[in-house]
């Protein structure tokens, strides 16, 4: 086989060979260590476990853990644990855990507005510093440290409220309110009608009338101390300070005695009289009937009484009437009576 070369460059095949072969190795150690690397970087951080009742949707491996919001580790394993509970394996941030030791509590919660889930760590009342190799049990009595936050938990709830509420005994509320709000509208329309004919006719502004109803609470001062004055008045009564049991007695005699004894009479009286009240009504009726047209027989016994008092006029010794008898045709009275004057 010919020998190749370039012009100007020094190399034969044993040179190239060899070349070949040291980049060889070095691609090779270069993968090993980046493998090694990796291997060692996958090691780093803190390896924990919880022992839930429950998983979260959408929790899977590689789930992001967060603390306060700041990313801290993900879920590196979810397997069955035993009596039906689930064993979530975490590796985490030692450096992104203040606050967080083994009576932590755990939120599955949404990581953005698309459903995403996440873990998040809460910090608890305090406990063991979390180690490599830790166990956090939330199962049992501390169930209650683990809520479900999810999206998917979140429509589950609206779904039984709805079943819940929205039932046929709120359709039949739902319908009576309607009912007793339509019955309110004749009220409402009423209200609409007297507001926008008082905007209608109102000629004055309403900080005037304001004004103007001011000076009609000026007496509610005094109002209020005379009130104040019966009270006290009330609280000086000196039976009241000095003779409570009479007092009492008194009241007792009252409520106990008289009122309900009047109470009887009244109601006796009204069985014993329910049929005179019978009888009067056609002795009532009878008399509208005598005053067909009320408002001209009340003028003319106004016009009769007025008359009546004029000719009646007062004097030192009583009314008197006022009389005048024309007696020039009749001399066989007039004669005797007045010598035949008039």
């Amino acid at each position: 086989m010919p020998e190749y070369g370039l012009p100007g460059v020094a190399a034969d095949r044993t040179r190239a060979r060899t070349l070949g072969l040291v980049l060889v190795a070095l691609v090779v150690v270069v993968a090993l260590v980046t493998g090694l690397y990796r291997g060692l970087r996958s090691e780093d951080g803190l390896r924990i476990t919880l022992r839930t009742e429950q998983i979260g949707d959408g929790v899977t491996e590689g789930t992001q853990v967060r603390v306060d919001g700041v990313l801290a580790g993900e879920v590196t394993a979810i397997a069955p644990d035993e009596r039906g509970t689930q064993r979530i394996d975490l590796r985490l941030d030692a450096d992104a855990l203040p606050g967080i030791d083994d009576s932590l509590r755990l939120d599955y919660a949404p990581a953005n507005l698309f459903g995403i889930s996440e873990l998040e760590l809460l910090r608890g009342p305090g406990g063991a510093p979390l180690r490599a190799g830790t166990v956090v049990d939330l199962t049992g009595p501390r169930a209650g440290d683990v809520y479900d936050a999810t999206m998917g938990a979140i429509l589950r709830s609206l779904s039984q409220v709805g079943e819940t509420a929205f039932s046929p005994r709120l359709a039949t509320v739902i319908a009576q309110i309607s009912a007793d709000v339509q019955a309110f509208t004749p009220l409402v329309q009423a209200l609409i009608t007297v507001a926008r004919t008082i905007a209608d006719h109102q000629t004055m502004p309403a900080s005037e009338l304001l004004g103007n109803l001011g000076p009609a609470f000026d007496g509610g001062g005094e109002f209020a101390g005379a009130t104040i004055r019966i009270l006290d008045q009330f609280h000086d009564i000196r039976i009241l300070r000095t003779d409570q049991d009479r007092y009492d007695v008194g009241v007792g005699a009252l409520t106990g005695s008289i009122l309900p004894g009047l109470a009887t009479t009244v109601s006796t009286a009204g069985e014993e009289l329910a049929e005179a009240t019978d009888m009067l009504a056609p002795m009532l009726d009878v008399l509208a009937q005598m005053v067909p047209r009320p408002a001209q027989s009340g003028a003319e016994l106004r016009e009769l009484l007025g008359r009546l008092r004029a000719a009646m006029p007062e004097t030192p010794d009583g009314p008197v009437l006022n009389l005048e008898v024309e007696l020039a045709h009749v001399p066989g009275v007039a004669v005797p009576l007045l010598g035949g004057a008039r």
